[in-house]
């Protein structure tokens, strides 16, 4: 639950109260391990598939900084891990209730096969997704609910024990419903949540002052 601006060189995060100002990557390093504080009580990584639900460019994408943040932080932590990465595509389609969705989705045209075939031996995945109206994206929405024939076809025992990683990034607000409504999703599915946190940490700030935020000098880090 991360809400970050590559605009702001310096920026200014509350970890345990402490103030800190660093590189933008730095904050990011230092906001991944305060968020996976109990990272020691999660089994082993072997392979982390990350999704990234964010419809712009990964060079100019906050939500692609932040999952590869992450991911460089769980690769130090466990060297033998293995990771694979996807992107969403705008024009993915949700599930249409086709009834016909047996063993896999029988939609076509997009790379849902490759990331099933991907998680099929993951034990973690990672899904990131921009705050769209208080909303993950469309097509994070979409790719969701196409998991679900995995889910009834399996019983739930595709996802049973691959634990999951919720990311997600924001303007000024709204990561928090955000990470709600996937994490409500991923339950339905049957994976494993663990390290569920309700801290939020929000900067709010513009040089314009466009949407109440406040200017480059007075830019902070609200603790929610």
């Amino acid at each position: 639950m991360i809400n970050i601006s590559n605009k702001l060189n310096t920026q200014y995060v509350n970890t345990n109260k402490i103030n800190f100002k660093g590189s933008p990557q730095k904050i990011f390093n230092t906001a991944v391990e305060t968020l996976q504080s109990t990272v020691e009580d999660f089994e082993k990584m072997k392979k982390l598939v990350i999704i990234n639900g964010s419809p712009r460019h990964d060079s100019i994408s906050n939500t692609y900084k932040a999952l590869m943040a992450e991911t460089e932080y769980y690769k130090n932590k466990f060297p033998e891990l293995e990771t694979a990465y996807f992107k969403l595509p705008k024009d993915m389609n949700g599930c249409f209730n086709c009834k016909t969705c047996i063993p896999r989705c029988v939609q076509k045209g997009d790379n849902l096969k490759d990331i099933i075939d991907a998680m099929e031996d993951a034990s973690d995945v990672m899904l990131g997704s921009p705050v769209y109206l208080d909303m993950p994206t469309p097509q994070t929405v979409a790719f969701l609910t196409r998991l679900n024939c995995m889910a009834e076809n399996t019983d739930r025992k595709f996802f049973a024990n691959k634990v999951i990683h919720l990311v997600s990034t924001a303007f000024c607000s709204g990561t928090k419903t955000c990470i709600h409504a996937m994490m409500g999703a991923c339950e339905m599915l049957g994976f494993t949540i663990k390290g569920r946190s309700s801290r939020e940490y929000i900067v709010k700030w513009s040089d314009k002052k466009l949407r109440g935020g406040l200017s480059r000098n007075d830019a902070i880090w609200l603790d929610k």
